[in-house]
């Protein structure tokens, strides 16, 4: 009891680390796993879970016939004997105070759909994604993926948020 209350996110920034949370949790599942996992966003709800992604395959790099450039392949991946440590109890929500307010993914607006997945690789890249929360006080703050790292990155100015 006392450690969920010490846990549980409260205002704009217990909420923002949570989303962080979530998306690095994501991550390190995916690369210590080896393989594809999904950070499952349930906007209405304003919960976050992971779970593994469907498909047994994983993007991995692999030079070409001619060995000049790389490309992208799907290969099968194995499971890892590593356990990994979530930050928090999922799913985990948002405070109540929070809501929401916009959710795009690898381009596409989900902020009105039941579910959003975010994909997450073995080689530690992401899917793109860009979520907006809003606070009862009108604190507005924008986390998105960095593709390349899959790490999440904050901004609190809206003129500088990025678009979903």
């Amino acid at each position: 009891f006392i450690r969920m209350a010490i846990d549980s996110p409260r205002g704009i920034s217990g909420a923002v680390r949570l989303v962080e949370d979530a998306c690095r949790d994501a991550r390190a599942k995916a690369i210590l796993d080896h393989a594809s996992v999904d950070l499952v966003i349930r906007p209405g709800e304003r919960s976050f879970s992971i779970a593994g992604a469907p498909a047994a395959t994983d993007r991995s790099f692999s030079p070409d016939v001619s060995g000049n450039e790389w490309r992208m392949e799907e290969r099968p991946t194995g499971k890892s004997t590593v356990k990994v440590e979530f930050k928090r109890p999922y799913p985990a929500s948002l405070p109540s105070s929070i809501v929401i307010e916009g959710l795009g993914v690898n381009g596409e607006d989900w902020t009105e759909d039941a579910e959003a997945r975010v994909r997450f690789y073995a080689d530690g890249t992401s899917d793109a994604m860009s979520i907006v929360l809003r606070s009862d006080e009108n604190e507005r703050r924008n986390i998105w993926l960095e593709v390349v790292t899959g790490l999440p990155e904050v901004e609190s100015d809206p003129q500088r948020f990025r678009a979903r």
